[in-house]
């Protein structure tokens, strides 16, 4: 004879449970789809007479019961309370299980709508970036051209030119050339961030303070022609500071938010470039006495090609790719890019990167 452990035992019951309990899901789900083929009246209808037989059923079951014998007049007024509590209730849940019923069913065909067209739209981008990051030799090529031959005209490296107006034509040539290049240069580089095609750079250690000394010398023609003051304040104490960091990236990064600075002050104003070196971060700030953008101003002005509306931003024409690819760029060297601004009082961005970026030897003291 065969003995069956307890734990076997136990098992069997488990799956007598759940057997049952499946039987019983399958039962229910019948029955719901039975009822939903019919009408919400009709539902309601089978419903309470099913109410009313278990009613009278259970009457006649306490009829067994002595002393609890009912008589007729009972069996119809049970029938008749039954009809009277049930059917209310039982149409407003079938009314509100079909109205939930239609909602998820128009839920989920908008939520598969949804995610078509976010498919699509991720593919459109991703296909728009990779075109634009494509563009680079056909563009590049031909006005690295024009800019070497204006470049030799205006300088006249094989000879003198018989007019001089040709030499000022060749140098605004030049100067469109460089121009235009600049902000293909911009457009592209965005584009490559976007598709994830920007080729990896080693990050190696520089000195801080001199590249920054040399924007601010960079921008200070923009800043004279716009009347604005530049200035560069860097303590004493982090003038060792050593970023490791990509520098030509940081070198960008810089300018882009100082061109930034200069174009929006209004003639008398300053743009003063700090650094700050804390336990946890070091960060780059340009703050000017700007005009200034509100919350919203700030959102349009991180937007690829978003431009802010004001005097100022009609006086410069411009891509609106400054902030934008200072962001993306700081992104991908890991720290971030902050805007504090308000209209009327200025604006600061900081440039912050992770204090890991810093070399120890360079790190403050922290007091224990």
């Amino acid at each position: 004879m065969a003995v069956v452990s307890e734990p076997s035992r136990a098992t069997s019951r488990e799956a007598a449970v759940q057997i049952a309990a499946q039987h019983d899901r399958l039962a229910l789900a019948g029955l719901s789809r039975l009822l939903g083929r019919l009408s919400v009246r009709s539902a309601t209808a089978v419903l309470v007479a099913v109410a009313i037989v278990g009613a009278l059923a259970l009457h006649w079951v306490l009829g067994f019961i002595p002393g609890l014998e009912p008589d007729r007049g009972v069996y119809i007024s049970a029938s008749i309370v039954t009809i009277l509590v049930a059917t209310p209730i039982i149409l407003y849940a079938q009314t509100l299980i079909r109205s939930l019923r239609d909602s998820r069913r128009a839920l989920k065909r908008m939520t598969e709508r949804l995610a078509v067209a976010l498919d699509e739209t991720e593919r459109a981008s991703q296909a728009k970036s990779s075109f634009v990051a494509n563009m680079s030799h056909e563009l590049r090529t031909p006005l690295n051209a024009i800019i070497g031959f204006s470049d030799v005209i205006r300088n006249a490296s094989f000879g003198p030119v018989g007019n001089a107006r040709y030499l000022d034509y060749a140098r605004d040539i030049h100067d469109s050339g460089v121009h235009l290049l600049g902000i293909i240069n911009e457009i592209l580089d965005l584009a490559k961030i976007e598709s994830g095609r920007t080729l990896p750079e080693n990050p190696s250690p520089f000195a801080l303070a001199p590249v920054l000394e040399q924007t601010v010398r960079v921008t200070k023609p923009l800043a004279q022609k716009q009347a604005v003051m530049v200035s560069v304040d860097i303590a004493a104490e982090h003038r060792g500071i050593e970023l490791l960091a990509v520098e030509r990236m940081v070198r960008q990064i810089v300018l882009n938010i100082l061109s930034n600075a200069a174009k929006f002050t209004p003639a008398g104003g300053s743009v003063r470039l700090s650094l700050d070196l804390s336990s946890s971060s070091l960060a780059i700030r340009v703050a000017d006495t700007g005009i200034g953008m509100s919350a919203e101003e700030i959102k349009v002005a991180l937007t690829p090609f978003g431009q802010v509306d004001n005097p100022l931003s009609r006086a410069h024409a411009g891509t609106g790719l400054g902030l934008p690819l200072a962001k993306a760029m700081m992104e991908l060297a890991g720290g971030q890019l902050s805007i504090k601004s308000a209209p009327g009082r200025g604006t600061t961005v900081s440039m912050i990167f992770p204090v890991v970026a810093v070399i120890p030897a360079a790190l403050p003291a922290v007091a224990c």
